[in-house]
Order: structure tokens, then sequence, then C-alpha cells
């Protein structure tokens, strides 16, 4: 199993170059906008990652921090690291299993601030991943745990996203770690919006989703929980860093800087806000209802982040031993704008027509800012941020102001 796994992420390697010498001959020249900053493209699919894509153009941070933002439409996630390498995107969100597999390749990239994150407050509704069974099987049998599922009289048919992204890795790391070989399921190659109909179907016996997606099927009633990404890496499930290729950054720093301010300012409003960036994400990709994905609200990038990730690729033979160091993967270049404010995002910060449209107005009391209406107790960040900026100085300097 080891063998096959190596082999298929050894072909998913050759293929990203391979699309990235076809992708180099249309990508458009880089370009530098009307405000002076440069042009930041992306590839944004209609799922759980554009959340803070949606936030930053409708709700208008990129506008504030003068970033002329260009979506350059869905492309499927295992061509968006050709598209990074090829210039034609500028941005990727990626897991540490993804950016390792870049540096792989022999692409030279940086995650430059921590995008994804498990949250702190153990609510199972925010967490990454959530591993949905049907519960009105055909069949009669009622599934529960991974051993429910060996009874089916079957290979049990477990759904990811596809090969080497988070679902497929965490999904290994779940099965092994309750002591079961990997030889007793298949892992079937299943994009999101298409797992739920599956696992109604019976095509597959167990559906592993991201939000928006899983809260759409729990929503719909027909489904039970049995495990979540927080079963595998535990509050490192869902780590994700924005990347930026080093030339890029090189070339454009203040453009990489600017960027990271919108992005994680988009962020922290759908932290502080998830009712809201749910609606906005179920409207703009089509689904009753959305949960968004939950983000470091710091943007902290610590080794111990994504050691886990390395430590799961070594045990299943994606990479050797000392291959890779978790520092490999990150920049502190931009580490000065690891921190978070101390009051919540404003639910209407810049009178965008989106807030005005959908009549999300800030909650005044008296001259202050209502800041019980967002989703998050926000007096926890503080202590948070200290705790983790703290981490990243040299072991001398810690305990420092």
């Amino acid at each position: 199993m080891v063998e096959k796994k190596t082999a298929i992420i050894a072909v998913a390697v050759v293929a990203i170059l391979v699309v990235a010498a076809v992708l180099v001959v249309v990508a458009s020249p880089d370009k530098e906008s009307s405000t002076g900053l440069y042009t930041v493209k992306a590839n944004v699919n209609k799922d759980c990652t554009g959340t803070p894509f949606y936030v930053g153009t409708d709700i208008g941070y990129f506008d504030a921090y003068d970033i002329d933002f260009q979506d350059q439409g869905a492309l499927d996630y295992g061509l968006q690291p050709a598209a990074l390498i090829s210039g034609q995107d500028d941005i990727y969100d990626g897991h540490p299993i993804t950016i390792i597999n870049l540096l792989k390749a022999g692409v030279k990239v940086k995650g430059v601030v921590m995008s994804g994150y498990e949250p702190l407050d153990g609510d199972i509704n925010k967490q990454h991943m959530h591993w949905l069974v049907d519960k009105t099987r055909n069949d009669g049998k009622v599934i529960n745990s991974i051993a429910d599922l060996l009874t089916l009289g079957h290979k049990p048919k477990v759904a990811v996203l596809a090969e080497g992204v988070c679902a497929d890795l965490e999904v290994q790391v779940w099965l092994t770690s309750y002591g079961y070989d990997l030889s007793q399921f298949e892992i079937v190659v299943l994009s999101d919006p298409y797992q739920e109909a599956a696992l109604q179907s019976g095509a597959i016996d167990v559906a592993v989703l991201h939000p928006p997606f899983y809260a759409a099927a729990e929503e719909h009633g027909d489904v039970t929980v049995i495990a979540t990404s927080m079963d595998t890496l535990g509050q490192y499930a869902g780590v994700s860093l924005l990347v930026f290729t080093e030339k890029f950054i090189s070339e454009h720093p203040d453009s990489v800087r600017q960027f990271i301010k919108a992005y994680k300012g988009a962020q922290r409003w759908s932290d502080d806000h998830q009712t809201e960036a749910g609606k906005l994400t179920a409207d703009t990709i089509g689904l009753s209802s959305a949960v968004p994905h939950w983000f470091s609200y710091n943007g902290v990038i610590t080794n111990a982040d994504i050691q886990p990730w390395i430590d799961a690729m070594v045990e299943f033979g994606l990479i050797s031993e000392g291959e890779f160091k978790a520092s490999d993967l990150f920049t502190t270049e931009f580490s000065d704008l690891w921190t978070s404010p101390t009051t919540p995002e404003l639910l209407n910060p810049f009178n965008s027509k989106t807030n005005e449209s959908y009549k999300w107005f800030n909650t005044i009391v008296g001259d202050q800012y209502d800041s019980s209406a967002v989703d998050v107790d926000h007096s926890t960040h503080f202590v948070e941020d200290l705790e983790a900026v703290d981490a990243t100085k040299p072991k001398a300097e810690q305990g420092t102001a």
C-alpha cells in the first residue's frame, strides 16, 4: 500500500509539472494594477474554500487594502498547484501535504500566514471535516464506528476529495490510529458536492466532507457523524497556509503584505460572523445553507502546527524521515502581521453594497459597538495570540513583551 501511495504522489508531481508547462503558454504577463499594487490572481472554486474571497470581495476587505483581486474562475484542485507554478495564479491556500508535494516537485514556495485551523472551543460544527454515514441504509445496518463498517459484507468505500490532499491523508490516519489496515477499505476519489448523493445511493459507505457540504447533508437529516478531522491530527487537522512563490515574494513584498492584511481581515470577519459568512457562502455557491471553515484568528505559524502532517506523511511512505522540516514550508518575513485585534471585526466595516442588501449593519449601544453580536468569544483571542507569538521567538526571548 505504501509503494502504491508513493507512486501515486510521484505521478501527481510529474503531472503538476507537465500541466504547468502547458499553462505557461497561456498565462497572462504580470501587470501592475491602477493602484500601483500588484494584481493578485487566484482560481476560486464554488465551495468552502471560497469564503475569504467572497468576504474579501463583497464585504470590502480587498478594496480597503487596495487589492486588485482577479478571480480566475473554478479550477480542479489537482491543477491549482500547476496554476501557481505557471503564474496563472499568484496565491494558493493549501495544507502542509500539498505544500510539501510542491516542494518535492522543485517549486520554491513559502507559506506567509496561517489560514485554516481547527476551532479551539471544540465546537464540532466548526471543525474542518466530518465523516458521515447514511442512517437510512437499505440493508438496515446501523453504522456508528469503523468496526461497524467491517460488518457490511463488502470492503467499505470511503470517499475523499482527491489523492494527496487533507482528506486522503487524514482518512489514513483515522483508520490506522484505531488499529485497522488500509487494505481493509477502498478509498474512492469523489468531489465533495457529489458525496451526499453517492452516500444515499449506496455507492459509498462513508462521505468525508468539508463545510459547507457536511452542514447541508446534516441539515437534510439522513446522516450520522461518526468522526471529525479532530479525531485524526487533533487541533492541527485544519491547518492550511496562504502560499506564494518565493519569486513573487521577492518581487512584490508590498503586495504580499497588503494581501495578507485583507485576507486575514476577511477570515476574521468570517470567524466573528459565522452566520453571515455562512449565508454569503451558501448564496454564492448555490446551497440552502452553509457553515464556513474556521480560520486562524492570529495567523501565527509554528513548527508545531506543521510537524504532525510531516510525521503522518513519513508514516505512510509519502516522504522519507528528515526529508522536510516544518520550517521549510513557511517564511517569517511577514510575522509582524501575525497578530489579531483585541476587538471583533465590525459586521459592516466598509458600508458595502452587500451589507446594505442583506441589511447587515453594526449594532450600537450608546457610543460603543456591541461585541455581543459576534458569533465567537473574542476575549480568548488576545491571550492565545500572546502565547502563539511567544512560541515563535528564540528561546532566549520567550516570556518577553
